[in-house]
């Protein structure tokens, strides 16, 4: 038995597993452990290291820290290590500084930051507690295998969503409870092997509904119909689940069928033209401009000029085409979209039209069986690969809004605004190139971080102002090429100057950032290669 099987963490977690098996199949299955690789079967992999001072692996969320540095687990680090000042000539320009810290800096793995506690084998943990085999959780608690997630409780194996509770395998949603094999769905509980419902409620095998009640296959039922036939199918669920310890995707039971393309030839017809939005990138190039101003002490022009910079660490995007239209549909690296079946994309317009339109038989019904489920509902099962909603704004390609404003070329914008070229950004303003950063505002190539403002390629953070090319620090201001320390003021190198000689040196160094990133519209250098050691 692995170690982690041991812990507090485990069992208070597998109690909760208990609880909830119960609640959403209406019996146990067994503890959680033998359904690990099942429930971690969507999570993506953590990147290993090895450790410098202990030898042992070392987890990372992003893959990105060179292979010849130096690394260490956060218990390993000591944040209160002495080191001596850096020389004038060590600090007159930014190769000079990235050379004499190199030495100094150590990646550190297994970042738990912030109130957090009870955390087993996770990483890039912010103020969560009882999280298992989880990696970009903040602010929540009750989380095992699970992966980037905010304002969670009590899921299991379940990835990318915000405000869900008490819920498996779920992915893409928000305002999630008491759900299983769900995707890209909000406000909604009691669903099962379903896609893209709002405001649903009691809903199995159920695709693009809005304001449904207890719907098989998108066809509304009595709710004592319902229910009955919910018993029947749940109960065997539970049955595969102890027998096999998995049961089959919602994408692997429609991914291997034929849409039916003359249906949705005859829908097209019924299609609105859509009222085209207004979109003004000048704002988000006075933010760019503005953002610029503040982090590097000068503004810089064209924001697309530097798209191919600013997107280096973050998730990338394909193009595939609407199986009704043939209308392009751009599939973000997020959540499943990747795995949707890509002869059964369609525009959210689409989706929505197709929900109102589809449902299954009665006489299909009554021969509902899971294993004839992929079968039955492969005239309705059509996917959406976005997921916007809630009071939007000028957003200008950019996949996966949430009550965004002015977001140009990212992915998952939640509660943002003013950002351009990001992957997850939550309750932040003025982001650039970064990926994952919460509660943060004016940074630009930051990354898993939290509480940051004014911040140019910080990693692994929380709590930090004015702070550049720093790694693992917390409540640490107007500090340079910083490595695993907290409560610093005026640093460079993990090391205190006066508060002048600092200014002057940030002043030179800020300088020469600026006038290379406006010639070359690059650094060359980021957080993740000042620590090599070659």
């Amino acid at each position: 038995m692995d170690k982690n099987d041991q812990s507090e963490t485990y069992f208070e977690l597998n109690r909760r597993w208990n609880t909830l098996c119960r609640t959403i199949f209406g019996e146990e299955i067994g503890d959680m452990k033998e359904y690990g690789g099942w429930l971690a079967e969507n999570t993506l992999p953590l990147f290993a290291r090895k450790s410098g001072s202990s030898g042992k692996e070392v987890a990372f969320v992003l893959p990105y820290y060179p292979k010849e540095a130096n690394f260490a687990s956060l218990d390993e680090v000591d944040f209160n290590r002495k080191f001596g000042q850096l020389s004038i000539n060590e600090v007159k320009d930014i190769d000079s500084v990235i050379g004499a810290v190199s030495e100094r800096a150590c990646y550190s793995g297994n970042i738990v930051l912030g109130n957090s506690k009870f955390v087993d084998g996770s990483a890039d943990i912010i103020d969560s507690f009882y999280i298992y085999r989880s990696a970009q959780i903040s602010f929540s608690k009750y989380v095992a295998y699970g992966y980037n997630m905010e304002y969670a409780e009590g899921v299991f194996g379940t990835i990318n969503h915000g405000h869900c509770n008490n819920s498996i395998r779920i992915s893409d949603s928000n305002f999630l409870s008491r759900c299983f094999e769900t995707y890209g769905s909000e406000q909604s509980s009691d669903l099962f092997y379903s896609h893209k419902l709002f405001n649903c409620r009691n809903c199995l095998f159920s695709f693009n509904l809005r304001n449904a009640r207890n719907a098989i296959g998108n066809l509304q039922l009595q709710p004592e119909k319902y229910a009955e036939l919910k018993k029947k199918l749940l109960s065997e669920m539970a049955g595969i689940l102890r027998k096999e310890r998995k049961l089959p995707s919602l994408l692997q039971m429609v991914g291997g069928s034929e849409p039916d393309l003359r249906a949705l030839s005859a829908l097209r017809q019924k299609l609105e033209p859509l009222r085209k939005k207004e979109q003004r990138q000048d704002v988000i190039e006075d933010a760019f401009e503005k953002t610029t101003a503040v982090v590097l002490g000068k503004g810089l022009k064209g924001v697309e000029r530097y798209g191919a910079y600013l997107r280096e660490y973050t998730r990338k995007t394909v193009q595939c085409n609407s199986a009704m239209s043939g209308e392009q549909i751009t599939v973000a690296d997020y959540a499943r979209y990747m795995d949707y079946p890509k002869n059964r994309l369609l525009t959210e317009q689409e989706a929505e039209l197709a929900g109102k339109s589809f449902k299954i038989s009665t006489e299909e019904l009554n021969e509902l069986d899971l294993a004839k489920a992929g079968k039955l509902i492969g005239k309705i099962a059509y996917f959406h690969p976005g997921f916007d909603h809630g009071k939007l704004s000028n957003i200008i390609d950019s996949q996966v809004n949430l009550d965004a404003v002015n977001c140009f070329k990212g992915i998952l914008n939640l509660y943002s605004k003013n950002c351009a070229y990001n992957f997850y950004t939550l309750e932040s303003e003025s982001v650039f190139g970064c990926n994952s950063i919460r509660k943060s505002n004016f940074v630009m190539r930051c990354f898993l971080s939290a509480n940051l403002s004014r911040c140019f390629e910080v990693d692994s953070s929380r709590q930090c102002s004015d702070c550049y090319f720093c790694h693992n620090c917390e409540n640490v201001h107007d500090s340079m090429f910083c490595f695993n320390v907290k409560n610093k003021w005026n640093a460079i190198g993990n090391v205190e100057y006066p508060k002048e000689k600092y200014a002057e040196a940030k002043q030179a160094l800020l300088s020469q950032i600026a006038q290379k990133l406006e010639k070359d519209k690059k650094l060359g250098m980021s957080i993740y290669n000042i620590g090599a050691r070659k």
